[in-house]
């Protein structure tokens, strides 16, 4: 059997498993179509179709921010880390006799 007569049969046999809606369902079909497209949308579909592409931007930065943060901790050269440079760990400044403390 060649490969041309198996997909013909292959076809043919398919052709009784197909699903050809009739008038009535067609007809309901395109009802709830236009139905779903002549709705006015709600405040909070509204707010949905706002938020949800904000939310997953506003989480993919964080994610990066994240990534990026563990990979400047890993990689630095000079030993500081991001505890090292942040505000708990105070700096004294003498200025004329008198000692300040910045960081705080």
């Amino acid at each position: 059997m060649s490969e041309d007569q198996f997909l013909d049969r292959l076809r043919e046999d398919a052709r009784q498993l197909q699903f050809e809606p009739d008038a009535f369902m067609t007809t309901r079909i395109a009802a709830r179509v236009r139905a779903r497209i002549e709705a006015a949308p709600t405040v909070s579909l509204f707010l949905a179709r706002w938020l949800r592409p904000i939310a997953a931007s506003l989480s993919a930065l964080a994610l990066v921010a994240c990534v990026g943060v563990a990979w400047v901790e890993q990689h630095s050269t000079n030993g500081a880390s991001l505890d090292s440079l942040s505000a708990s760990n105070a700096m004294e400044i003498s200025v004329d006799g008198d000692t300040y403390s910045v960081g705080y």
